[in-house]
């Protein structure tokens, strides 16, 4: 089960709050010294190195994440990290669209050139926020709030929480005031939810069935729309002829996850009712293998035919296909597999 649920203490609170300031100050210092975009790395051996570390803000990989913790950990505490997650995914791809802020001039590579993207630009979105920033800040820093008893492992998040940020600088694709910005989302959007999440979760498990299922499909359709109508080029806007509803974007994926891993996140707990807790570690291991093969052939299947589609309305069913996959396909076969009653 999840280590700790409760809020964080007013020690606890402080100690978010000098970090977030402290962050926030150097940040703007740095700012004011015209260092904006003195992260770049020139080196290409020190680029691909970091190219490496910034992956760890790749769907992907908060996918397997989540993965992770729902197949040998906790489904509750994996739900949570998955909402903490969207939640912070769909503010900051608003918020892309809404300060319309340039990358600078480093995010370019010879090799992303094409007819459609002439300059060869590596992200083709906003910059303002640094989404993989957020997004590491709102997985690995709810991961550190549940497991914050345990001072080395909220260090070690802290650590790769950094580096990821850092990454998106010396591999030229933000500058600082983008970082900044993600980190501040991030945090930002990670109180809010820890705070909220109990009474939200309460009145939610209050709902029937029905209920519940509506609530998440309106919801997640919902938040698809009104993003990509109000924003239909949002994750092309740098190129020299926007795209409109093309395969790309927060606004789908958040949506498709939501959808599909909502559905069966609530199926699974009425009908199938896995417990990885009930396992001993030989199962846990056995299943979490399982599920990540069966995951990867999903996803990966799925992406392997996108440019047939190339549509925003793909990439949310195929996004809600691999979260239904994964909240309720996986479990049924893990309890068929391991004969939990």
């Amino acid at each position: 089960m999840s280590e700790n649920n409760k809020n964080l203490n007013k020690n606890e609170l402080i100690t978010v709050s000098v970090i977030f300031v402290v962050v926030l100050v150097l940040g703007l210092i740095l700012l004011a010294v015209g260092l904006n975009e003195a992260f770049y790395s020139s080196s290409s051996t020190i680029r691909s190195i970091f190219k490496i570390i910034t992956y760890l803000g790749e769907p992907i990989v908060f996918i397997v994440i989540v993965a992770f913790f729902y197949i040998i950990y906790d489904k509750k505490f994996a739900k949570n990290l998955a909402l903490s997650l969207l939640f912070t995914t769909y503010l900051n791809e608003l918020f892309k669209n809404i300060f319309m802020d340039p990358r600078p001039a480093t995010n370019i590579d010879i090799g992303d050139i094409t007819i459609e993207n002439p300059a060869g630009l590596v992200e083709t979105s906003y910059g303002f926020p640094s989404g993989h920033t957020s997004s590491a800040v709102a997985t690995w820093g709810y991961i550190a709030y549940d497991f914050r008893k345990r001072l080395y492992i909220v260090i070690i998040l802290g650590i790769i929480t950094l580096l990821v940020a850092i990454s998106r600088m010396i591999v030229g694709v933000h500058d600082l005031q983008d970082v900044i910005g993600g980190f501040a989302v991030g945090l930002v959007v990670l109180l809010i939810f820890t705070y909220l999440e109990p009474y939200g979760t309460k009145q939610f498990n209050a709902l029937n069935l029905p209920i519940k299922l509506i609530v998440i499909v309106v919801s997640s359709l919902g938040l698809f729309f009104l993003g990509i109508f109000l924003f239909p080029t949002s994750g092309t806007d740098l190129l020299p002829a926007p795209v409109a509803f093309s395969d790309t974007g927060g606004f789908s994926q958040v949506g498709g996850i939501f959808l599909g891993f909502g559905i069966a996140y609530v199926l699974e707990g009425e009908y199938v009712k896995y417990e990885p807790s009930k396992l001993d570690l030989k199962w846990k291991i056995i299943n979490l293998a399982i599920g990540l093969v069966i995951l990867f052939v999903v996803y990966f299947g799925l992406e392997a035919i996108r440019g047939v589609f190339d549509s925003v309305f793909y990439r949310f069913a195929r996004y809600a296909i691999v979260g239904f996959v994964l909240g309720y396909v996986a479990p049924l076969l893990f309890v068929k597999l391991n004969k939990i009653e």
